[in-house]
């Protein structure tokens, strides 16, 4: 081999004892390595840093590729004694073969004999204190990971550990203010609320919270002189708000929930109607403003808006206030029942001009009648599900509606044309079935569900035509089926 061939090969050994170098250093891809293991256990006795190893059976593979195109570097050459960690001083060191050494040196490669070797930058601008803690304490990254090494000796003692978590955690304050001003500067960008504010009121545009805006607007109502209109625009803006659970309670600090009670006996139809759905939405699964209301006395005004009022808009908005009112709450059904409400909602039957009220009351009382079975069906274990079977236990809804006549009524509305009330209908006769069979024999109810059922079975002939995958009639027949079943 001439000269020439002996330099080419020298700098391709250092070429590819770089190149192992930096895998060692850096471990590749943290997901395919051992994990960082401790010098002392690699290297026999060195304790003062941390170095990454290959992954073995990664290494093997590659080995065993040989047609890939990947160069592939055997490490079993080596002892342990040369893959320890490379400490490095002001002075020059040589770089065993295969040994991992920080990034950050001063690497030097002998192109004649291949050898490398490597010491720490000069830096004269440092000052003493400075040059010891910086190249004492030399810190190294791999993906998310990140450590350092102590360049001095082969181990931290408590000073020297004290030392390298003061700096490593001046280091990462550093990041912190960097990510501080990039926060700042993003923020600088926009305005503050507060600014906002500060502007809108200088053209003359408030900024207010739900609260202040009911607030004024209460204020509108009681102002001496108010017209009907302006107290009917407040209660339509109230009802707007109080859909939302805190704005219905807030409601009640300000001393508002009293004004829209009070509003349900005024004399002008309109405000009764709106303030009826006000009610409506305030104490919509809103059990603190069910509270108030029910001691506030709104239930027998509701029950008596529903039977009498002249109007047919308040009696509509009354029963809707009425149902937000009692749903999920046994003891406002309670009150209900004692108070007549099954009379007045029976009283509907007779008007002919209540046909939308009948059947949201059936609706209604089908609604309790289902929560009823599904508290008796809880689970024993609960002591809440015990308390609130009590509280249900309370509230005979089944045997005063049978003592009440609604066997004989419910089925009277099986002739409506509209197949989304037949359904609630034919609902609440299968849940009423066992203390109403015997009314569900008659003449006229048979007639109307033997009508039922022919209309029903030729939907759903053209239902499976069309194949809309649409079983709406077929899920109506199934309940006059089982109506009629339950009969013989």
């Amino acid at each position: 081999m001439n000269r020439m061939e002996k330099v080419a090969a020298v700098h391709i050994a250092s070429v590819l004892a770089l190149v192992l170098s930096s895998l060692l250093l850096h471990g590749g891809n943290t997901q395919d390595t051992e994990g960082l293991r401790n010098s002392k256990q690699t290297s026999g006795g060195h304790n003062g840093a941390l170095m990454v190893v290959p992954n073995e059976e990664e290494l093997q593979e590659d080995d065993e590729d040989d047609d890939n195109g990947v160069v592939s570097v055997e490490l079993d050459d080596y002892d342990d004694e040369d893959l320890e960690v490379f400490y490095p001083t002001k002075e020059w060191q040589r770089i065993k073969p295969g040994q991992a050494i920080p990034a950050g040196l001063h690497v030097s490669i002998d192109l004649t004999t291949g050898e490398k070797r490597a010491k720490l930058l000069d830096d004269d601008d440092h000052t003493k204190e400075k040059e010891d803690i910086s190249s004492r304490y030399m810190k190294w990254k791999d993906g998310d990971s990140q450590g350092m090494v102590n360049t001095k000796n082969k181990y931290f003692t408590a000073s020297e550990l004290k030392d390298a978590l003061k700096k490593f955690k001046a280091d990462q304050d550093d990041v912190s203010a960097a990510g501080q001003q990039k926060l700042k500067n993003v923020k600088d960008q926009y305005r503050s609320y507060d600014e906002l504010k500060d502007i809108l009121q200088q053209m003359h545009v408030d900024v207010e919270t739900d609260t202040e805006i009911m607030q004024k607007l209460l204020l509108a109502y009681t102002e001496e002189g108010s017209s009907d209109d302006m107290r009917l625009h407040v209660l339509t803006e109230l009802e707007y708000h109080v859909h939302q659970i805190d704005n219905a309670q807030n409601l009640i600090e300000l001393g508002g929930f009293q004004l829209v009670i009070l509003a349900l006996n005024d004399s002008n139809s309109d405000i009764r109607a709106e303030a009826a759905r006000v009610l409506g939405a305030a104490v919509q699964s809103n059990p603190k403003v069910q509270i108030e209301a029910l001691e506030s006395g709104a239930v027998p005004t509701l029950i008596r808006l529903v039977a009498s009022d002249s109007s047919i808009a308040v009696r509509k908005k009354a029963l809707y206030a009425l149902s937000s009112l009692v749903r999920h709450f046994p003891l406002a059904q309670l009150r209900f029942l004692q108070q007549g409400g099954l009379s007045c909602l029976a009283q509907l039957f007779g008007d002919p001009n209540a046909t939308t009220l009948r059947i949201k009351a059936v609706t209604l009382l089908h609604d309790l009648m289902v929560e009823q079975i599904n508290v008796e069906n809880l689970s024993p274990d609960n002591p809440t599900n015990m308390e609130k079977k009590k509280q249900y236990e309370k509230v005979p809804l089944l045997q005063m509606m049978v003592e009440a006549g609604w066997c004989q009524l419910i089925p009277t509305l099986l002739d409506s044309p509209d197949h989304d009330t037949r359904e609630k209908v034919l609902r609440a006769m299968i849940t009423l079935f066992t203390p109403c069979h015997n009314d569900y024999k008659s003449t006229e109810t048979q007639q109307h569900l033997s009508v039922l059922r022919g209309e029903y079975q030729a939907l759903v002939v053209e239902e499976k035509q069309e194949d809309s995958g649409d079983d709406y009639f077929s899920l109506l027949l199934s309940l006059v089926d089982e109506i009629s079943t339950k009969m013989l």
